[in-house]
């Protein structure tokens, strides 16, 4: 029995191939476009509260269209701000964007609408990703739309093709031919837990090797070697120990970050009281950005630059030498950086130490 009309087929491979950096999301679904119906597309990661949205691409409409919609439906959308919780399936929003006859003329959208002729009819697939992640995917069209059940048989073939390919990304199940692709954007996005109490201790079964690394790629914190936080962030900080000592019922704290590594959000979760000392748990959700591994070496590992120089370097050499002539340094001054960066990532073998390089870069 046939579910699904056979020109869909040809998404299937669109998304495939778009997921796994075979080609960018714009292009994808810039071919999109006729299988939809649709005279404009984007997608973006879409964080917390919703303002923070990072585009992961569009088809024949500019960037600061998206900004403009995306940024008048914060503001006058409720259901967008409120109602789309994490889910374990695809949620549909559709509207009619009409200029309501008491608007203020210098109303800054409608001035730009009027101006603009973008356009009016749009409907938006918001998928579950990772954590507090979701990805939305919108369909614009104008003129003689087709039907609204024709809509949402693309977005239901969509919504499967996609959870099946990202379930596979998490799962690391990546075929060898995609590994000098370009990265998949989808594996940027990642989450973890922790525990934390007043003391600002991480409960002893969360200190998990790959926490002590990714905390400070969020920009939220470090995690020492005794398991306790430090260089808080004043604002996550304060949210530790607000919902510590003056929760509310049900009550929850979102924090969002954008840094040069990663964009970011933490929910601050109170734990019963009936603890001791008084612990919340933090939820984090963060997508990397495509950055220098120096950088990132840097920032997440706590390396110097030549520490991390010397770290990205061996990623693409046999020998410790080699490097060093790379580097234009001498065989001892490379080693005495090795030893400094065992030290301070507390991996003990190299092999260890470039798979955990391999996993940020």
């Amino acid at each position: 029995m046939i579910l699904l009309s056979n020109r869909f087929d040809r998404l299937d491979e669109l998304i495939a191939d778009a997921a796994l950096g075979h080609c960018t999301w714009s292009d994808a679904l810039t071919r999109m476009l006729p299988l939809a119906g649709a005279d404009a597309m984007s997608m973006g990661v879409i964080f917390g509260d919703n303002r923070m949205i990072r585009p992961l691409g569009t088809a024949n409409i500019d960037q600061a269209i998206v900004d403009a919609y995306a940024d008048h439906f914060y503001r006058i959308g409720p259901r967008a701000r409120h109602g789309l919780p994490p889910a374990d399936h695809g949620i549909i929003l559709h509207e009619e964007l009409r200029r309501p006859d008491n608007v203020d003329e210098q109303d800054e959208f409608w001035s730009w609408f009027d101006s603009h002729n973008p356009p009016s009819d749009a409907s938006m697939l918001i998928m579950p990703c990772i954590g507090d992640a979701r990805i939305g995917l919108v369909v614009m069209r104008r003129g003689q739309q087709p039907s609204h059940s024709d809509i949402s048989e693309f977005y239901q073939r969509f919504y499967d093709k996609f959870s099946a390919i990202n379930l596979s990304l998490r799962r690391n199940a990546r075929p060898q031919q995609a590994a000098t692709a370009m990265l998949a954007q989808l594996q940027q996005i990642d989450c973890f837990s922790l525990v934390v109490d007043e003391d600002m201790q991480v409960a002893a079964d969360e200190r998990s090797p790959m926490i002590r690394y990714t905390l400070p790629l969020t920009g939220l914190a470090r995690l020492d070697e005794d398991g306790r936080l430090g260089n808080v962030l004043p604002d996550f900080q304060s949210a530790l120990t607000t919902m510590m000592q003056n929760p509310g019922p049900c009550q929850t704290m979102d924090l969002t970050l954008k840094t040069s590594l990663a964009d970011t959000i933490a929910r601050v979760v109170p734990l019963p009281h009936s603890t001791t000392p008084r612990s919340v748990r933090v939820d984090v959700t963060y997508m990397k950005h495509a950055q220098d591994p120096v950088k990132v070496y840097m920032g997440a590992l706590g390396l110097t630059k030549r520490q991390a120089e010397l770290l990205n370097v061996l990623r693409g050499v046999d020998a410790l030498d080699e490097a060093a002539a790379l580097m234009a340094i001498s065989r001892n001054t490379a080693r005495v950086f090795l030893a400094q960066i065992f030290e301070r990532t507390g991996v003990r073998r190299k092999a260890d130490l470039l798979r955990l390089a391999g996993s940020f870069a």
